[in-house]
């Protein structure tokens, strides 16, 4: 394809070199996407590719980029940390419990009514 740059390319630039055409390209994108807004744009095509070749850009950053020294490898978080457990779904002080709701109470071991917030401060007030 014309116009588009290749990542082996890509790959043989220099640091400068890259920074210089990411640079060039998102001030000629800029420009494309000026064009298109007042309808003076011929190739509307141009701004496809240009976007494309930026995320190459940023693809072959990424990939030569160093690992940070605490992320583990093979995980996207970086970090050895468990994932936070979801928080079960609650319904408002005036409403019925979801049936969402319900499932996660009945499996905590909870009734309906103890998942809803205030239902405690409800019962202590009708005590």
């Amino acid at each position: 394809m014309k116009g588009v740059t290749k990542i082996g390319t890509m790959a043989d630039w220099t640091l400068e070199e890259r920074a210089a055409k990411e640079k060039e390209w998102r001030q000629s994108l800029f420009t494309l996407r000026l064009q298109k807004a007042t309808g003076q744009l011929d190739n509307p095509m141009k701004i496809k590719s240009l976007r494309r070749d930026i995320a190459r850009m940023k693809t072959l950053e990424s990939r030569s980029a160093p690992v940070p020294a605490g992320a583990a490898a093979g995980t996207p978080s970086g970090g050895g940390a468990p994932a936070a457990e979801a928080k079960a779904p609650t319904a408002a002080a005036g409403e019925k419990a979801s049936p969402a709701a319900k499932k996660v109470a009945k499996a905590s071991g909870k009734s309906a009514s103890a998942a809803k917030p205030g239902a405690k401060a409800k019962a202590k007030a009708k005590a």
